[in-house]
């Protein structure tokens, strides 16, 4: 019998990875069809069969079933029998009932709008931009502002940030907090609820308002909104805190510009805690950071997300010395601490 070099079968590194990244599209695009289909709000009162799903669908049950036994499968629903009801995952972020409600970030995320932007790649290459479709202003409507407060209670990166904050010496003397492009509104609701003599303020431009007051309602802590555009305007003086996360990912030029305004309203010796998604300085980690760089490059030519070496050398030349940095969990953003001089 002839001996078989079986090296010649074994390639040189696995390929598991690739073929991973195409299992991971076929379950988005399953998690976006079932989504829109509306099964998980149809299971949020309880099991229902295959049968049953298909009456109210108006369905073929034999394939309605397939369906279902792919959901069971990804864990998105539970099978007894022949019954099927929500997996806690899909009860906690995939019904509109629940305060951790994920509908807005998924219709955000899984846009076939998004989905045709990565598919033109080659278009952007020779020089086009891929921009989604509708009014480019309508970019931060109500929607997206809910979807990212959907995306910020999705993971612990919340909790330990607002900790991480509170937990620092400069909020323990703070009167007036700045949530400076804070749409949402949660850091500084969460906060004040901490310290309830707080003087909060969420600035964002006029129509944020409507869901910072929606948020604030829900966790019964009022906070103080400022209309605004923090590219262009002044902003309220006298702040012993600052809050600046995830505003960042323009042209450093005006980066630098909101940075000297922030130096501005900050009393001497008060913070700035800023938090983004920072590049290392080779620009190919974190993963997370280099595939949003690119989806922003698709859809704005100006955009540009820093390194932190970049964030940490403008904001020495807007006037503030950098403290610390902390990772905050979510494998991609980092916190910087900074101190305006003057105590």
């Amino acid at each position: 019998m002839s001996v078989v070099n079986l090296q010649d079968f074994q390639p040189p590194v696995s390929g598991e990875a690739l073929a991973e990244m195409a299992r991971c599209y076929q379950k988005s695009l399953l998690l976006a069809q079932t989504f829109e289909l509306g099964i998980f709000e149809r299971l949020a009162d309880g099991a229902k069969s295959a049968g049953q799903l298909a009456d109210e669908m108006e369905v073929r049950p034999e394939r309605l079933a397939l369906l279902l036994d792919a959901l069971a499968s990804v864990w998105l629903l539970e099978k007894n029998g022949d019954a099927y009801a929500n997996s806690v995952l899909a009860d906690t972020f995939l019904c509109s009932s629940s305060k951790f409600y994920q509908g807005d970030l998924l219709k955000l995320q899984l846009a076939s709008e998004r989905r045709r932007q990565w598919e033109r790649i080659g278009d952007w290459l020779k020089g086009e931009t891929i921009r989604r479709a509708g009014n480019p202003g309508e970019v931060f409507n109500p929607s997206f502002v809910r979807a990212m407060a959907q995306a910020t209670l999705s993971h612990k990166g919340f909790v330990v940030t607002v900790e991480l904050v509170a937990g620092h010496i400069g909020f323990g003397k703070a009167k007036r907090l700045l949530d400076l492009g804070g749409g949402h509104g949660l850091y500084a609701i969460a906060l004040k609820k901490l310290k309830p003599d707080l003087e909060a303020t969420v600035f964002d431009l006029p129509h944020m308002a409507e869901v910072t007051r929606e948020y604030a309602r829900r966790y019964g802590t009022p906070v103080a909104f400022w209309a605004g555009n923090f590219f262009n305007d002044e902003l309220p003086e006298e702040q012993d805190i600052a809050l600046v996360f995830d505003v960042f990912y323009g042209p450093p030029a005006k980066t630098k510009e909101v940075l000297t305004r922030i130096h501005r309203a900050l009393r001497p010796g008060s913070y700035l805690f800023t938090k983004h998604w920072f590049l290392d300085d080779t620009r190919t980690r974190p993963e997370r950071a280099v595939l949003f760089a690119l989806l922003l490059a698709l859809g704005n030519p100006a955009s540009h997300v820093c390194t932190y070496r970049e964030m940490a050398e403008m904001l020495a030349e807007a006037g503030f010395v950098v403290e610390d940095q902390v990772s905050v969990g979510d494998s991609a953003s980092t916190m910087i601490i900074a101190r305006k001089g003057g105590e």
